[in-house]
């Protein structure tokens, strides 16, 4: 029964990024059924998971920020005006910041059952998703017009569209462990895939995507330097010329795509050109916020106040709609217009206030470190460890320019790939287990 019970939580956790793509947009979020049944089985496969997963402190961590949200919404409830009360909305960062405990706990139920799987099922309904979007959505994208390919906007498709191409490049040498069988048909396939990517992130237009990315590769290669001139890791040179080989590749299909796409992608960058001294007026809320740049300009300003006010519990609920209405620094067309803030730091901190903030920092912290210590000791394969290394800065990177992680995008975000690195962890946990019970 305990097999069969593990087996089973770990289907429905790596089913979960495939059912969220293909649910995406429909009236019936089957996603949320979904996330109830794993958290059931969370609950039901734990009476009988080892005790060190009672020990887990990352646990702890998830259940004492739940307790911050319901102390801080307490507090919110008696002491925050009621015309400015967002109500208990700010509990919705809870799943997104502990529900990958959930998908990694799933994954480590079944031993056997390898963490990649989940990534190729989140690969799979995402094409399910694509193969959806009808032909003249593709040619319009082709030909310039930003859209959002079926999700929330444009945003939140470029950053999904950056996640899997991350997770293309970095695991596309593994298709050269695989038999030559398989091989034939795995490579065309990823590197189609990947091609499709590189296609989103460019037609997506975003700026702080493209940003993340530079800097995810930048990190990259200062790695790979340290690694290298250290002597601590070597590579081999066929490797060596095989990285090479691919970042060549993704660069120069990334030029031809936007050499030969629509104008309008072009010139994303050279638009909206702003002076220091209109910058500086922004900031102050001396004008109105005009242009992309302004409006997060005299927004991040305007929050610093806010949240200034009630540090500790924030104001509630999850966007900014009220406090915004009721400024004075905004006109009335930007307060029809924008409802939230275009930062996921100041959004939280405005909302869940500083204790869960600082809490949410340790959960991430927590993460990355026992990561390091896991491909430390051999238990965590090198290019998952390189992977988690370049998609923590892109993600921190994109999250200042929006909120990506109050919106489902940034819930199957974190659950995939927060799922995926700690389930390495756990693996771990589960294999010393495993020799303390045999007496090794």
């Amino acid at each position: 029964m305990r097999q069969w019970l593990g087996v089973a939580f770990a289907s429905l956790a790596l089913a979960f990024p495939m059912v969220w793509f293909i649910s995406s947009g429909s009236d019936i979020v089957i996603d949320k059924i979904v996330r109830v049944m794993l958290v059931l089985f969370l609950l039901g496969a734990g009476q009988k998971a080892p005790r060190i997963y009672y020990k887990d402190r990352l646990i702890w961590l998830c259940a004492l920020l739940a307790l911050i949200l319901v102390v801080g919404y307490i507090w919110q409830h008696f002491s925050v005006p009621e015309e400015l009360f967002g109500g208990s909305k700010a509990r919705a960062f809870f799943p997104v910041f502990c529900f990958f405990v959930v998908i990694a706990y799933g994954i480590s139920a079944a031993p056997k059952v390898s963490p990649f799987l989940l990534l190729i099922t989140a690969g799979a309904g995402l094409l399910i998703h694509l193969s959806s979007i009808p032909g003249d959505v593709w040619l319009a994208a082709w030909q310039g017009e930003r859209l959002g390919f079926g999700f929330k906007n444009a945003l939140h498709a470029g950053v999904i569209f950056s996640t899997a191409l991350l997770a293309g490049v970095f695991f596309l040498p593994r298709v050269s462990l695989l038999s030559f069988r398989v091989r034939v048909l795995a490579l065309p396939l990823l590197v189609s895939f990947i091609l499709l990517m590189i296609f989103g992130v460019i037609a997506t237009q975003s700026r702080s995507v493209w940003l993340g990315l530079v800097l995810a590769a930048v990190i990259f290669a200062l790695i790979c330097a340290v690694a290298l001139f250290t002597g601590r890791y070597s590579l081999r040179w066929g490797t060596l010329i095989r990285s090479m080989t691919i970042g060549v590749g993704i660069l120069l299909a990334g030029s031809v795509m936007l050499y030969f796409m629509g104008g309008s992608v072009t010139q994303v960058l050279s638009e909206e050109a702003v002076d220091a001294a209109t910058i500086k007026e922004m900031a102050q809320l001396k004008t109105s916020p005009h242009g992309s740049v302004g409006v997060r300009i005299g927004q991040w300003s305007a929050a610093g106040e806010w949240i200034a006010e009630r540090p500790v519990f924030g104001w509630g609920g999850r966007d900014a709609s009220k406090l915004i209405k009721q400024s004075p620094y905004f006109d009335e067309e930007f307060k029809n217009v924008y409802s939230h803030l275009h930062n996921s730091y100041l959004q939280t901190l405005l909302n869940a206030g500083g204790a869960a903030f600082m809490c949410m920092v340790a959960i991430a912290f927590l993460v990355a470190w026992r990561a390091f210590a896991t491909w430390r000791q051999g238990q965590m394969p090198t290019d998952v460890f390189f992977f988690s290394c370049t998609f923590f800065p892109f993600w921190v990177t994109a999250n200042i320019f929006n909120p990506y992680i109050i919106h489902n995008s940034g819930l199957l975000l974190n659950a995939a790939i927060g799922g995926f690195v700690y389930s390495w962890y756990l693996r771990r946990q589960h294999d010393q287990a495993g020799l303390n019970q045999a007496g090794v």
